[in-house]
């Protein structure tokens, strides 16, 4: 806020030295922007010239505070320097100007009124005095505000069991009541005809629920619509309703909830037009979605699209259509899809770009605009959200019969029609949805445009929230965008890439595609093949990169620099296809990653693409030959030898170092099979293992104790009996010179991938291999990489990849895994026949540690695997190479550097495990110091720590996440490791000095 304040000065001294005047006009609006400023960082809106009803006549304030439902959180007027403030206060309050929560203001001195009197007047020019009101003025809640919250906190706390109620007499009704049991089965059968198979019952009743719940709301918000009386999907779930929710069962059962409805009655009274009903019913949809289903919100992607971005979708779209077809939106024969509609943003704004082309917009609303969405809620709003528009434009009420609920992502069937039909008692209302979906796949459709949902894959199996497989779609983009891949795939079947397939495949011949979405497919490896195809299939693509990625930027915030508020960057792509013209020309403006999400949102709103094109604000990207289209490596690059290849890990190429390599283990359960301690591990393992066997034993038996996992899940549904092998049980790296157990089995790690190659069928001292593991390039983390011996975690360095010296056959005799063709490129270049591959091994490793390598080629390694160059003096590299190895890999057994050990008695001894690198020590606890600690072991980096810290946070005491290890098998205490962490930090530190020493050698 200090900043902020200090903004305002300044601004205020800009208006009276360049306006000349001290009048209201002239200087409020330097307070405004500090209102903006500050409501901002508290999620609010300042709007400016805020009217007031009252029963004596309309008034108008400055300025008002409110919150995204619309709820006025305060008021400010503004007066003239020249005025008496006192005097004018007086005679506001006397026409009925609120005074619960208002600044009065002259730019001289501020007085907050609160609770009908003033509580605190200020000289604007004292800042610590006025930023004590304004603290006071956002920290306050008026009654209507803290009424609602109630209210919303006792619907949230009321909501679950009011949806248990509801399932139970759904459960009853089903089995006691036909009537309702056959009307139910036959819009189960419209819902799986329409939206896809994987429809069930359980979908049904949760639809029939969410009507139940939000039908009060609707009313409230849109009381004159027609919606619920004449839409075939509101109509045909009403009587569904009707049949079994009826007398004072209904009204016992919602009166629970009645507090949150009044209030939301009460609040949309205030809401007068059209956006700013729509705005309201938007956001009260989200908060009670994600607090009544908040899997099926994150499932569905529910965040909403600010309007600025909405409106330069559809500007940009009209502009390339008239630029290429020679049409505009509007004009005849140029259909118009939202295929993932949510609450119809995208359509209603559509209209309002019409606005004043009555004629034109009602023949286009009634003919060759069309939406589709999978979710009932979103559908219900969507209606009403556009029928009120298209009502509020032209006067005259149309249901919006382009709308249809449907999974988009199932609907391939274009240009096609569907046999048969559904004779049942709701007749053509129920039928009615399935003849809109034949009409709109009936039809060309030259433009697409949304936001499609972001939600990326599941986290937790045991959260059952996978989002729904697309048969067909997920097979196109394995012949498109993974055929052309040389990545890992599965970031590739994300929602919004699925979107973009479907609406690639949509277009035909000719058309526009507009979409804002996640931007990982501009620079993202793992999406080479994905651009490849856009390359090939369009001819323009232009994009607006709005950045915002906090992963690739950990200095920003979602909520402070992303136009969403979310993590993922975000850009805004039109992709044009245009038969009359030849290669595909990409075009890319970027902005500055780090101007704040309302900064984006204005640049959004007072540019167009027409005018950035126009004034040749775009750079013009040409894509490498590996699909590159930013941060484009070094050219030389290409010259170097693979170190290693998915053709060579396949036996369809041998130019490359290395024959295998693999990632890293993957458990998806690292709490119940890692652990510093062999017992730990037993105990926890049999425990896992112990109600798996229950649980398939008895099938109705729910169990959350233990990690579900999809392999598990599997297996669970196989049959496939689970037992305790006391040999799985082997040494693992988990993190840099961090060795615990792992119970390496393949029943439960997710994936083992080619390790068991690399180690043998059970891993043990026994089978002498080395692994160099490196970051992969689907990490955002700084590239590194570290020797090691045992089997490799997958966050080892950040999606571990490893390259061994040797392999494994399934007898379990060992194979050279450096390529015959390796060993005869670095003899031919040497010239020289002593090369052996251990010396090739060592030397990969040598020229991985080089800084001048790793600077000049930091571009390349986020995009491939390394590529290694010939330096001079073999042998010199080679030999830096196996000194690095033997210090990474015998860690162990190195001795100890000496500091110095200092340690003192305390009462209480707490852990501490922090570094001091400038005061050269580490604290281990109340009790003991590690002094002496040389400068240069703090700058051996592995990623974003140096080693001694990797060592010191891995032994720090946390609390486990998850639940059944937290209650049970939370048994670490440091206290038990603490000589063995001093031990170990001495060696690591001997590790790092004589790193860091080799590495000085190599400048």
């Amino acid at each position: 806020m200090t900043t902020s304040i200090q903004s305002y000065y300044r601004e205020l001294d800009d208006l009276r030295r360049i306006g000349g005047g001290v009048n209201e006009g002239n200087l409020r609006r330097a307070f405004e922007n500090l209102l903006k400023e500050i409501a901002e960082e508290h999620q609010l809106i300042v709007l400016a010239e805020y009217p007031i009803k009252k029963t004596t006549g309309n008034l108008r304030v400055d300025g008002a505070v409110i919150d995204r439902l619309r709820l006025v959180h305060g008021w400010w007027e503004a007066k003239d320097e020249k005025d008496d403030l006192d005097t004018e206060i007086s005679l506001k309050l006397a026409k009925g100007y609120p005074s619960d929560n208002i600044i009065f203001e002259d730019t001289r001195t501020a007085v907050l009124y609160q609770h009908h009197e003033e509580a605190f007047r200020t000289p604007i020019e004292n800042a610590k005095q006025f930023e004590k009101l304004l603290t006071r003025f956002f920290d306050y809640e008026l009654p209507q505000v803290q009424n609602f919250r109630l209210a919303r906190d006792k619907f949230l706390s009321e909501l679950p069991d009011v949806s248990k109620a509801l399932i139970q007499l759904l459960e009853k009704a089903h089995t006691d009541n036909l009537k309702f049991h056959q009307q139910a089965q036959q819009f189960l059968a419209l819902c799986q005809r329409s939206i896809g198979q994987n429809v069930t019952r359980n979908h049904v009743d949760e639809m029939l629920i969410q009507h139940i719940l939000t039908d009060q709301v609707f009313r409230a918000v849109f009381p004159d619509s027609n919606f619920h009386r004449e839409n075939h999907l509101a109509v045909a779930i009403g009587e569904l309703e009707r049949s079994f929710f009826l007398g004072e069962t209904r009204i016992n059962l919602l009166k629970r909830l009645e507090p949150y409805f009044a209030a939301i009655r009460q609040a949309a009274a205030s809401t007068v037009t059209s956006h700013e009903k729509q705005t309201f019913l938007k956001q009260v949809y989200e908060d009670f979605y994600t607090a009544y289903n908040p899997k099926d919100a994150d499932k569905l992607g529910i965040v909403y699209t600010p309007q600025e971005a909405v409106r330069f979708i559809i500007s940009g779209c009209d502009w390339l259509a008239q630029e290429h077809f020679n049409k505009s939106l509007i004009d005849k024969d140029l259909d118009i899809l939202d295929p993932c509609t949510g609450t119809g943003t995208f359509i209603v704004d559509l209209l309002d770009f019409w606005r004043g082309q009555n004629k034109e917009l009602v023949r286009k609303f009634m003919q060759e605009v069309h939406a589709n969405e999978v979710s009932i809620l979103s559908y219900y709003i969507a209606c009403l959200n556009i029928e009120q528009t298209f009502y509020e434009i032209t006067h005259e009420w149309q249901e919006f019969k382009g709308l249809c609920l449907v999974n988009t992502l199932d609907n391939v069937g274009f240009e096609q029609t569907h046999s048969g039909a559904i004779s049942d008692i709701f007749g053509s209302l129920t039928d009615e949805n399935h003849l809109r979906i034949q009409a709109q796949n009936k039809r060309k459709i030259p433009i697409i445009l949304g936001n499609p949902p972001y939600n990326a894959n599941q986290q937790n199996e045991n959260d059952n929230n996978k989002n729904d497989v697309a048969i067909a779609i997920d097979k196109r983009i394995k012949d498109t965008y993974l055929s052309e891949s040389t990545a890992q795939k599965t970031k590739l079947y994300d929602p919004y890439v699925r979107f973009f397939r479907w609406a690639s495949d949509r277009l035909g011949e000719k058309g526009i595609l507009g979409f804002v979405t996640n931007r990982s497919y501009l620079d993202s490896r793992s999406f080479d093949g994905f651009r490849k195809t856009i390359a090939k299939e369009f001819q323009e693509v232009w994009i607006v990169d709005l950045m915002s990625d906090v992963r690739k930027n950990p200095k920003i915030s979602g909520t402070k620099h992303n136009i969403f508020g979310i993590q993922a960057g975000v850009a805004i792509v039109f992709l044009v296809r245009n038969p009359a013209l030849n290669g595909c020309k990409i075009h890319h403006l970027a902005l500055d990653d780090f101007l704040p999400a309302i900064e984006k949102r204005r640049w959004l709103k007072s540019h167009s693409l027409q005018k950035l094109a126009k004034t040749g604000q775009f750079d013009l990207i040409r894509p490498n030959p590996q699909g590159l289209w930013l941060n484009q490596p070094t050219e030389d690059w290409a010259d170097y030898l693979p170190i290693a290849s998915k053709e060579a890990k396949a036996g369809r190429s041998q130019e490359a170092i290395f024959k295998l390599h693999s990632l890293g283990v993957v458990t998806n359960r690292d709490e119940w099979v890692y652990d510093f301690s062999e017992k730990e591990v037993n105990q926890k393992v049999n425990f896992l293992i112990d109600n798996y066997e229950q649980k398939r034993l008895n099938s109705e038996l729910i169990d959350t104790e233990i990690k579900w996992t999809r392999a598990v899940k599997n297996d669970l549904a196989k049959n496939v009996a689970y037992s305790y092998d006391e040999k799985c049980v082997i040494d693992s790296v988990y993190r840099p010179f961090i060795i615990k157990k792992l119970y390496f089995n393949q029943k439960l790690n997710e994936m083992q991938y080619k390790l068991r190659d690399i180690f043998g069928v059970y891993p043990n001292s026994n089978f002498e291999n080395v692994v160099i593991c490196f970051s992969n390039v689907t990490t955002n983390k700084q590239f590194f990489m570290i020797a090691t011996n045992v089997i490799p975690d997958l966050h080892l360095t950040g999606d571990t990849v490893a390259i061994a010296l040797y392999t494994y056959a399934k007898d379990n005799t060992r194979q050279d895994n450096i390529t015959d063709w390796a060993l005869t490129q670095f003899r031919e270049h040497y010239q020289t026949t002593e090369i052996e591959k251990t010396d090739i091994f060592h030397y990969v490793y040598a020229v991985l540690h080089n800084p001048a390598y790793r600077e000049k080629f930091a571009l390349n390694l986020k995009q491939e695997f390394p590529r290694i160059p010939f330096y001079n003096d073999f042998f010199k590299w080679k030999n830096w190479g196996a000194r690095l190895i033997q210090l990474h890999v015998n860690f162990e057994t190195i001795t100890p550097y000496a500091f110095t050990r200092v340690d003192s008695e305390t009462k209480t001894n707490k852990v501490r495990l922090k570094a001091d690198k400038t005061s050269h020590l580490i604290e281990i606890d109340s009790e003991t110091q590690l002094k002496n600690i040389p400068e240069i072991a703090w700058q051996y980096q592995l990623g974003n720590r140096s080693a001694l810290e990797w060592v010191l946070d891995q032994y720090k005491e946390k609390t486990p996440k998850d639940p059944t290890i937290r209650e049970k098998f939370n048994n670490y205490h440091f206290a038990d490791y603490k000589e063995t962490v001093i031990d170990l930090l001495g060696k690591v530190c001997t590790v790092s000095v004589e790193t860091m020493g080799i590495v000085g050698e190599m400048l």
